[in-house]
């Protein structure tokens, strides 16, 4: 699926691309099923598309051939996303996904499969999301003092 993303394939090749150079590091501790693992950072690849849309640039961007540098917040959080259940990950994911209307639709939508309202939803959202931060707090202070 495109997810309406003109640049689909690019964004494929691109998601093969970071979790082959993630590969290494996380073969030996991963648990479970290595479609989830790309899946989700295909959906952190089209929050970054959908980021920079977002942003107004004067000038044209230059492309980058060096390797992407992330934040220290940004590898803790795939790293906690990778010790959560696969629902609760999935979940998250999708709550976070789009902007605007489409954001409330995919809401309606993803309440209606799992059963229950749009504030239970929200609720359990709000949970995984303070449980997400919590580790992710912790993982950056683990950085912090491994620096140390």
């Amino acid at each position: 699926m495109s997810k309406g993303l003109s640049d689909a394939e690019d964004l494929a090749d691109e998601t093969i691309n970071r979790v082959t150079k993630k590969l290494l590091e996380i073969r030996d501790t991963y648990v479970g099923e290595p479609a989830r693992y790309f899946h989700g950072v295909a959906r952190f690849i089209i929050l970054e598309v959908n980021r920079r849309k977002e942003i107004a640039v004067e000038e044209v961007p230059v492309v980058s051939t060096e390797d992407e540098v992330h934040s220290d917040e940004y590898d803790c959080l795939v790293k906690c996303l990778r010790f959560m259940s696969a629902d609760k990950r999935e979940m998250i994911l999708d709550f976070y996904t789009y902007d605007g209307r489409d954001k409330i639709e995919q809401h309606k939508r993803m309440a209606n499969e799992l059963g229950i309202t749009d504030g239970a939803l929200r609720g359990r959202a709000h949970h995984v999301r303070g449980s997400l931060e919590k580790c992710i707090q912790q993982c950056i202070e683990r950085m912090k003092a491994n620096e140390s």
